[in-house]
């Protein structure tokens, strides 16, 4: 599931059904490569956080709680956690130093809030026309506030895109 998706999405307890109101944003914890908590939009107006452990699931049309019990007074977590718009800014470069791109967006397991790839949009051309490439979680080295460090390269085979066969460097 996409990371930026879930924004907007509706806040459901499964207790009475109530709708609480909707996912404002949601904050990654860098370190864990892991969704920390979601925070929600009253429909009251108030905004409060829940920790991903405290969701009982993140399904296609709604983010469902067991009870508005799990609800916290929404806190600062700007040194702690990245929200939304601080990852998909993030420029990516590789450990040899070449610049890859910006993120995009990031997929995460819905079931345990772990980041599964990142979306990359690459410099150039590339990124202007929209094209992405999905890394791998396991080929991120880090995830900083500044930058995001790949451990390899970027290889064309891991572009989200439709391409043409792949092209062999070897002479034959």
């Amino acid at each position: 599931m996409e990371l930026r998706a879930v924004r907007g999405r509706p806040v459901i307890t499964v207790d009475s059904g109530e709708r609480l109101g909707e996912i404002q944003d949601v904050y990654i914890d860098p370190q864990q490569r892991r969704i920390a908590l979601l925070r929600i939009r009253r429909t009251s107006g108030d905004i409060n956080d829940v920790a991903f452990e405290d969701v009982h699931s993140i399904g296609a049309d709604a983010v469902m709680l067991p009870s508005r019990d799990v609800l916290r007074l929404a806190g600062d977590h700007s040194q702690t956690f990245l929200d939304i718009d601080e990852l998909v800014r993030l420029r990516v470069v590789t450990e040899q130093g070449e610049a890859r791109g910006t993120v995009d967006d990031a997929e995460f397991d819905p079931a345990s809030g772990a980041l599964t790839a990142l979306a990359i949009s690459p410099t150039g051309i590339g990124g202007l026309l929209g094209r992405r490439q999905s890394v791998p979680i396991d080929q991120v080295r880090t995830i900083g506030r500044d930058t995001v460090v790949l451990t390899v390269p970027l290889a064309e085979e891991t572009s989200s895109e439709e391409q043409g066969p792949a092209v062999s460097a070897e002479p034959q």
